[in-house]
């Protein structure tokens, strides 16, 4: 079969470049032909709000590549249909997270003659507020066939939106857990008293609150560390203000850059339990990163986070905006010593939520 990308990929960084170069790769292994359509550029510099948007620290992945689409410039949306219904792909799986690509996304599917075309969702409710954010998604996905979802929170948003006859035209499946990216933690279980709080640093995400939680388990465990490990969208003082008055400057740990993929492993491996405080969430592939190196998760009950952390399984749920209550958590992860028990949890979760598990389904439901 004829399978295309369409969104982000290698070298756009991010999580939603990652998945999709995952997802295609086991395709293209299962003998499938593949072909990544991507952007030429992706946001306007002048409105981006991190760093830099590429990431050629990797490897490239072996897979044929098209760079045919800049979002905000319509005189490439047409070319980009030219290009892709020239190649004459059977499917087109589209990635879809940020209402900002609707309207070339939603241009361009219409343009596209006979080819299925699949929306694999990241998100339907936006952690930023977007202007007619609920119209341009709608008109993102008209003309879709199919719709593949996260999480259960994404199903019953998309169906909101849309209305439940697309239910039968609708898959809902899991965030697998990164395999690619395990190594071994020659550490095994012992306890260096680290925590982790790994990926892009925005408002919803909850950095101020866990750094507030941070501050009342110190009283306890003055041995405690912090490490932060991601690049700002926003004003990065805010959590250097909360440092210096909370006093936490020498137990915090600051990498306020784009963490690159070869840098992730010694970042996981040197904590024991990655924390995400977020407010909101549909959900988290920093679940499943840490999943991958058997590392437990302490994370707030919110959207799809919690259809992925079994409580008092595989890490601990505290209550969103609640520093208190995440203190408390950390500090139980610690007394109680559960690290070992979470590890050997996760291993197990982890053969439930493979790649391959997510491909057979996948193209079950596409025959």
């Amino acid at each position: 079969m004829r399978i295309a990308f369409l969104g982000p990929s290698y070298p756009w960084r991010g999580g939603i470049a990652q998945f999709a170069q995952n997802l295609a790769q086991k395709l293209a292994t299962a003998g499938h032909d593949v072909v990544m359509f991507t952007f030429l550029h992706q946001y306007p510099a002048l409105f981006f709000p991190g760093s830099e948007q590429k990431d050629t620290s990797g490897k490239p992945p072996e897979l044929a590549t098209q760079k045919i689409l800049t979002p905000y410039n319509p005189i490439t949306w047409f070319s980009a249909a030219h290009d892709i219904n020239a190649w004459k792909p059977d499917l087109l799986i589209v990635s879809y997270w940020i209402p900002f690509m609707a309207p070339a996304l939603g241009f361009i599917l219409r343009k596209l003659k006979s080819t299925r075309k699949i929306y694999l969702i990241h998100n339907v409710e936006f952690h930023e507020k977007w202007l007619l954010a609920k119209a341009l998604t709608r008109y993102a996905m008209q003309p879709a066939d199919k719709f593949i979802t996260l999480s259960d929170v994404s199903s019953k948003a998309l169906i909101n939106l849309l209305g439940a006859g697309i239910k039968s035209r609708l898959l809902q499946l899991f965030h697998p857990v990164y395999e690619y990216l395990h190594l071994p933690d020659t550490h095994t279980d012992d306890v260096r008293h680290r925590i982790l709080f790994f990926g892009f640093v925005k408002h919803y995400k909850g950095l101020d609150i866990l750094l507030q939680a941070f501050a009342l388990a110190l009283k306890t465990i003055p041995q405690l560390k912090l490490i932060v490990a991601g690049d700002v969208y926003g004003d990065k003082n805010i959590y250097l203000d909360l440092i210096d008055s909370q006093q936490l400057k020498d137990n915090v740990e600051l990498h306020f850059r784009y963490i690159a993929d070869n840098e992730i492993e010694g970042f996981f491996n040197a904590c024991d339990v990655c924390v995400i405080p977020y407010r909101s969430a549909t959900q988290s592939g920093v679940v499943q990163l840490s999943y991958a190196f058997d590392k437990p998760v302490i994370a707030t009950r919110v959207g799809g986070i919690e259809e992925a952390v079994t409580d008092g399984e595989t890490g601990l749920l505290a209550e969103a905006e609640n520093p208190a209550d995440l203190a408390e958590k950390i500090l139980a992860f610690y007394a109680q010593n559960r690290l070992p028990e979470f590890r050997e949890n996760i291993r197990i979760n982890n053969q439930h939520f493979s790649w391959d598990t997510f491909t057979t389904r996948l193209l079950d439901f596409l025959k």
